[in-house]
């Protein structure tokens, strides 16, 4: 049995319990504190950091009695990210006890003195749920490969925050959790992208339950997605850039023209997610944003989820040319047409790319609308 001191984020306590998973039966947890210590935000992050500071304190949890096992649960999830594991002596109810603690080993910037609550409203949703599929390849995957696909989990795990708003049943029936019976899940493959198959049964619409049926989904986060219109010179800007998706297919053409986009960060929402894409794929700065729709472009396995745009921007002849953040791999060519032009492009079939399709029928719709308020 082990001891463990925690300042940070383990000390929310949904994290915990998702953490150590059945090993947390047994285990005593109590309000403690670290002297000589003190937490504080990382500079721009979403996560603390502890160092030394003469007379301070580091609240935190006293977690005793810890199977091996719990230990390595708790290793598995802290392991891929710089952490050392050093002990220390904490401060409990009047008493003194000897702990492990990680301290992180990577330098760090300081920001404002941490607060777990302040965490919790903004990061704690979204972390147990990233933590229940990290915690998922406990025994199957090693701490380093979580750590290099945790950006991408826990984008999985901010959109399946979004998927709680529910959009309207005013013709279709209304769903209640018992529709739906998961019998078996399992996730075959996981990286940017993850595959999950499922055995499930639902309701049918002559009453009673399917059969058990065997299906998979490809899990992608939600994305936003953005035409630039300027209403001046009726103009929009499209990108062009090689898309694995037709390669494939085996289309010979694999170059797509396509509307700015791109997947939305955990805590970051989809009108922000628009205008930082505006900047790294086009280096453009737009103005007002004007919801198209929301939706999934091809339920029948994916679960992406989009939110599409057209915005006003200033399109001069200059604002094609090369973009794409260089760090992600991207190489991204812009172009300026006029909107007839964009018009006769679907209309030959150059354009197969669906956000653009539909975001530029809407524009159609509103052209002349927008064109008025300019």
């Amino acid at each position: 049995m082990g001891d463990m001191f925690f300042y940070g984020t383990l000390c929310h306590r949904p994290l915990l319990e998702c953490v150590l998973g059945d090993e947390r039966e047994g285990v005593q947890i109590s309000a403690a504190r670290l002297p000589g210590y003190a937490s504080y935000w990382v500079k721009s992050q979403s996560y603390p950091m502890i160092e030394p500071l003469a007379g301070g304190h580091a609240e935190g949890l006293l977690v005793r009695g810890l199977s091996e096992r719990a230990i390595a649960r708790l290793n598995f999830y802290e392991g891929g990210f710089s952490y050392c594991i050093e002990e220390v002596t904490v401060e409990y109810s009047g008493e003194f006890a000897r702990a492990d603690v990680y301290f992180p080993q990577a330098e760090q910037s300081k920001g404002e003195p941490w607060c777990l609550e302040d965490w919790a409203k903004i990061w704690g949703p979204v972390t147990v749920i990233a933590a229940q599929e990290v915690m998922q390849d406990f025994g199957i995957r090693s701490a380093a490969e979580i750590a290099q696909r945790f950006g991408s989990i826990r984008s999985r795990a901010a959109s399946r925050i979004r998927a709680q708003d529910a959009a309207p049943t005013t013709l279709r029936g209304a769903a209640v959790p018992s529709d739906v019976r998961l019998h078996k899940a399992s996730r075959p493959y996981a990286d940017f992208f993850s595959v999950e198959e499922y055995e499930l049964t639902h309701r049918r619409f002559a009453g009673g339950e399917s059969a058990v049926l065997s299906r998979a989904g490809f899990v992608a986060t939600d994305a936003a997605t953005l035409l630039p219109y300027d209403p001046v010179r009726d103009r929009v800007l499209l990108i062009e850039q090689f898309r694995v998706g037709p390669f494939a297919r085996g289309d010979a053409q694999c170059w797509s023209l396509e509307a700015i986009a791109g997947r939305i960060d955990p805590g970051e929402t989809p009108e922000e997610a628009a205008r930082r894409e505006a900047q790294e794929e086009a280096h453009l700065t737009i103005g007002a944003l004007h919801p198209v729709f929301n939706y999934y472009p091809s339920p029948g396995a994916l679960s992406e989820f989009l939110y599409s745009y057209v915005a006003i921007a200033d399109l001069p002849d200059d604002a094609a040319g090369l973009g794409g953040a260089v760090d992600e791999g991207e190489d991204i060519r812009a172009h300026v047409i006029g909107f007839e032009r964009l018009m006769a492009l679907l209309d030959t079939g150059e354009v197969q790319n669906a956000p653009l399709i539909i975001s530029a029928l809407w524009l159609a719709r509103n052209r002349d609308r927008l064109r008025a308020g300019a």
